[in-house]
């Protein structure tokens, strides 16, 4: 395996490990990680992800002249900034506030679809 090669596979895997601690995604493979990460991460952060899995591929099967290294670099830039800016905290604060949204907005619906109900007098 040449220096590139494993350059690139040590680049994915560091992208996989703060996947894991930043977003708190499990998987054994950085493809399995960016699958269960897709709803954290903005469009630019999961295209450039899949672009490093393509070349993780790529470089663990010998194709090492396809790969753009320039390209892979702005790739993995992109992905280490997205996933720094993340804060585990933030991000289940995020997904409790829309749990209760959501539990507030069906709650709302339905008194109003009840009253609304009994001036038609249906109920």
């Amino acid at each position: 395996m040449s220096a590139s090669a494993i350059i690139i596979l040590q680049k994915s895997g560091r992208i996989a490990e703060l996947l894991e601690e930043r977003v708190g995604v499990k998987g054994a493979t950085l493809e399995a990680r960016l699958g269960r990460a897709h709803h954290v991460l903005p469009r630019e952060a999961r295209a450039a992800g899949w672009r490093i899995v393509r070349a993780e591929r790529k470089a663990l099967q010998g194709g090492l002249p396809d790969i753009d290294a320039v390209g892979f670099d702005d790739d993995y830039r992109l992905c280490l900034r997205h996933l720094n800016e993340l804060h585990p905290a933030a991000i289940r604060r995020g997904l409790l506030r829309s749990v209760v949204q959501t539990g507030t907005l069906a709650l709302v619906t339905g008194i109003t679809l009840g009253v609304g109900l009994a001036f038609a007098g249906w109920i």
